[in-house]
């Protein structure tokens, strides 16, 4: 499952906040979690007289933000620097599977797909076709992400699951797995994401 979830849906599928169900009034530990910013720049990297402004200023400090706003940063570079998008896209997709992973509720999960249905027809097409720099880009993703420590709320992910709908957040040990099982869940997300980024690029190049 954690495999088919790293990059399938991804590859195949503009990057919004994701539109699947949040509370409307989350209660407790999970009223703490602030989406609001990650909406706000979303929004101007989707707008057209301020996405380049807004994409700017996101790579001043791209590990300070959620990653669905890496997917929306990468869909605004996919039209004139393809690659660069191709990697903000892995990078957000490793942080987003990872933080869903160590949410406690499965169906937080389900972000996941809802993400990569969203992406530019741009950078799918730009993944199809440079195929052949895709490993080296999800390699240096995969780089990227262990330097670079994680300065935002990762606790972002667990508003799209059922629990954070009728929890009282009375617990805030519901909302992620312990931290002692963080290594091992990102290990293993980056040896499944490059797995599956080889096995995608084995595949026969569609014709143009």
């Amino acid at each position: 499952m954690l495999r088919s979830l790293v990059l399938a849906a991804g590859l195949l599928g503009v990057a919004a906040a994701p539109q699947a169900q949040i509370p409307a009034q989350p209660r407790g530990v999970y009223a703490s979690i602030n989406l609001a910013p990650m909406g706000e720049i979303i929004r101007r990297l989707e707008a057209t007289g301020q996405r380049y402004t807004a994409a700017r200023e996101v790579l001043k400090n791209p590990a300070a933000q959620m990653p669905p706003v890496l997917y929306a940063l990468a869909n605004v570079l996919s039209g004139d620097r393809p690659e660069e998008a191709i990697f903000w896209y892995h990078v957000g997709r490793l942080r987003a599977v990872y933080d869903a992973f160590r949410c406690k509720d499965p169906t937080a999960r389900n972000v996941i797909p809802e993400l990569g249905k969203r992406l530019s027809v741009e950078l799918v097409r730009s993944q199809y076709y440079r195929r052949e720099r895709l490993v080296g880009i999800a390699k240096k993703a995969v780089d990227w992400d262990l330097q670079n420590p994680r300065n935002y709320d990762q606790r972002w992910v667990c508003l799209y699951g059922r629990i954070a709908s009728s929890s009282p957040g009375t617990d805030p040990a519901e909302v992620q797995k312990p931290e002692s099982e963080w290594p091992s869940i990102q290990q293993h997300i980056h040896e499944a994401h490059l797995i599956s980024v080889e096995e995608f690029v084995a595949q026969p190049a569609p014709t143009r």
